[in-house]
């Protein structure tokens, strides 16, 4: 069966129909003559895309955050509701810039609008402008409407859904084939469809032999060969898109083999034993999703208890000022920050003090933030730390500290590196019965 092959994130569909609809929706592949021609980057929701909007740091940059209504094209009252967002960041732009500078945001940010205009919508969008970048992006979540004009891009919203809502893999396990499917909750797209013998898709790439001699392969060899082309496919998303957790799904012997030889058996977070035939996306998402949500429950619950240990070991810092010095300096390995804190402000002295509310508004000078968190979070990723949000943060005398941080000295010229929950699995994984 022919399939069609998405150019930018390397997804197959049966369709071709289907493929037009994937790109549109999903890349918002459009040129505009405002943009001489250049393509609108769109970034699918993923740690790689939260990475590049998080290091594209530019002032001023715009971000607008809105719900919408799913559709082929944008709602006329949503499309309203966008243009009146962007004129109240075009009037923040008109304090921070003027003459050409001021002319030519207002001009990309009038491009971003139009071009979100007219493209297909999920339940939110946020829109990245800024006089280099403009990046659309689709979400799956409904987020609070939102307008900032900052030193770089407002990202909190995507780090917080990236942790609630992960992205994660499924792969389906039925003899002598699998699939491998990507995608939040139960809402799945297909990344690999494969079987022996396929004149397409046997041969050296997967297997040893012609598509002749995989037609007389014993039922073993044919459980075998899909196993490791299934194995092969996981290390090549890998390389596009990172680690994600993985959901495995099909007869508990399958299920066995694979863990047992797969070079990615750490990823798995959980099974679904099931039998018969391949099940649809929709099915698959129904089984594997729940499993996800147990754990990252579990990993949150692990992140809070590393607070408390790093905290009786003395080393964790409490309040802004304090975990913006260990983040200017480096030293910061873990941050914790209470859902929805902020404040607004901006960094002096180049960047070894913050000023804070009312102090930060009455200077003038270009370079106030609406959120001040958010830019701290944004330096602390970059240098290497990971972040966690959670939902209540209070310590022991700690009760009005919202933010704390775990230090410790930075090898010379070594950063630390520590990934995201996200995409490095660890612990027990989850059984259910189909």
């Amino acid at each position: 069966m022919a399939t069609w092959h998405c150019p930018v994130c390397g997804l197959d569909f049966a369709f071709h129909s289907e493929l037009d609809w994937h790109i549109r929706d999903s890349h918002c592949l459009k040129r505009t003559a405002g943009l001489a021609g250049q393509l609108e980057r769109e970034a699918v929701l993923s740690w790689g895309s939260l990475r590049r909007l998080q290091s594209a740091s530019e002032h001023p940059s715009v971000s607008l955050f809105m719900w919408t209504a799913p559709g082929a094209v944008m709602a006329p009252s949503d499309a309203a509701n966008l243009r009146q967002l962007a004129d109240r960041a075009a009037r923040r732009l008109a304090s921070e810039l003027e003459g050409a500078a001021l002319e030519h945001m207002k001009g990309r940010l009038d491009e971003a609008v139009r071009a979100a205009s007219s493209s297909p919508t999920d339940h939110g969008l946020a829109v990245f402008v800024s006089s280099g970048e403009t990046v659309i992006v689709p979400l799956p979540f409904a987020p609070q409407e939102k307008v900032a004009v900052n030193p770089s891009f407002a990202t909190r919203d995507l780090l917080e859904a990236l942790q609630e809502h992960p992205m994660y893999r499924a792969l389906v396990l039925w003899g002598p084939g699998f699939r491998l499917l990507e995608g939040w909750g139960d809402r799945l797209s297909e990344v690999r469809n494969w079987q022996v013998p396929n004149p397409s898709l046997t041969g050296p790439r997967y297997a040893k032999g012609t598509r002749e001699e995989a037609a007389r392969w014993t039922p073993h060899q044919r459980r075998q060969a899909a196993l490791a082309a299934a194995d092969l496919a996981i290390g090549e998303r890998v390389a596009i898109d990172g680690r994600l957790p993985l959901v495995v799904v099909g007869r508990t012997s399958l299920l066995a083999r694979f863990r047992k030889g797969s070079a990615h058996a750490a990823s798995i977070v959980g099974e679904v034993t099931t039998w018969g035939s391949m099940r649809t996306r929709a099915e698959v998402g129904e089984l594997a999703a729940p499993l996800v949500a147990v754990w990252r429950k579990r990993h949150a619950a692990d992140y809070l208890d590393a607070l408390d240990q790093a905290e009786r070991q003395g080393r964790v810092v409490w309040g802004l000022d304090k975990v913006w010095d260990a983040v200017r300096e480096q030293r910061v390995h873990w941050l914790w920050v209470e859902r929805g804190y902020s404040l607004p402000g901006r960094a002096v002295d180049g960047g070894r003090r913050l000023l804070l509310g009312e102090q930060a508004a009455h200077d003038r000078k270009p370079g106030l933030a609406e959120d001040v968190v958010d830019l701290l979070i944004e330096r602390a990723t970059l240098a290497g730390a990971h972040v966690e949000i959670v939902e209540n943060l209070r310590g022991p005398g700690h009760e009005e500290d919202r933010i704390a941080a775990q230090v410790g000295p930075v090898p010379a010229n070594q950063p630390v590196e520590v990934q995201p929950a996200q995409e490095v699995p660890a612990g027990p994984t989850s059984r259910a019965v189909a």
